[in-house]
């Protein structure tokens, strides 16, 4: 039996080179790197995705003569804060939300109701289109340096065609008709105009939270459009590897 014994295969030692400590570290340090790149993308991303949108907003909302008070992009903490011309500018670490905030009390004297506040409507109709407006430009932009490198380089340009998708999710996603996107705003702005007079902030509050919480952040978490269009993105015209 000593003898028989002695030639199976050492075990314990095939057992340590397969499941070695070394080999795990490094999955895990190559994972923390993926993390680390996909919160970076994210950030640099969607940051500059908002600071163009909402800077889209501010920009037509002067030209339209509407003053504003406020542009935010992102959440939580602030990162750097600023002024341009009378509107306080902010950035926040985490770039999921971005607002822009008109002055009401400036506008209140010229939208007290009826054809007044119909006008006021349209103009704000049209800073909200100047938003969506700049998004699709940089997506166009985007997409034609994109199809430039591709075709010198004979490579699928992954960033640049991942930044376009991301321009066209935000876009499309503006468009749902819930607080606090932009088509939740149009409608908002359209029935107080309707009323002739402004919701109670508190009133505001409620409806914006309610939109987040029944609308807003179950589309974004869990359904699949926003994956597939990344998918549309990737595949539609990319060049085959060479």
């Amino acid at each position: 039996m000593a003898r028989s014994m002695s030639f199976l295969p050492a075990a314990p030692d095939v057992t340590r080179r397969r499941f070695s400590f070394p080999s795990i570290h490094r999955v895990r340090r190559f994972d923390a790197a993926a993390l680390a790149r996909r919160l970076a993308h994210f950030w640099l991303v969607w940051t500059a995705l908002l600071i163009v949108h909402e800077g889209g907003h501010a920009l037509v909302a002067r030209h339209e003569g509407l003053p504003v008070e406020r542009v935010t992009v992102g959440v939580g903490p602030v990162l750097w804060s600023g002024r341009s011309n009378e509107a306080r500018v902010e950035i926040r670490l985490v770039p999921v939300l971005g607002l822009t905030t008109l002055d009401e009390s400036a506008m209140s004297s010229g939208s007290s109701g009826g054809a007044d506040g119909w006008s006021v409507w349209v103009r704000q109709l049209v800073t909200i289109g100047g938003g969506l407006g700049a998004t699709l430009v940089l997506a166009a932009g985007a997409a034609g340096l994109v199809a430039l490198r591709e075709r010198s380089s004979g490579r699928r340009a992954v960033w640049g065609r991942m930044l376009v998708a991301d321009a066209v999710v935000l876009t499309v996603f503006n468009f749902l008709p819930v607080p606090p996107l932009d088509g939740g705003r149009a409608v908002l702005e359209a029935l107080i105009a309707w009323r002739g007079e402004p919701f109670a902030p508190h009133t505001l509050f409620w409806v914006h939270a309610g939109g987040l919480a029944l609308a807003v952040v179950p589309l974004a978490l869990w359904t699949r459009w926003t994956a597939r269009m990344d998918a549309f993105v990737m595949r539609w015209k990319a060049p085959r590897e060479r």
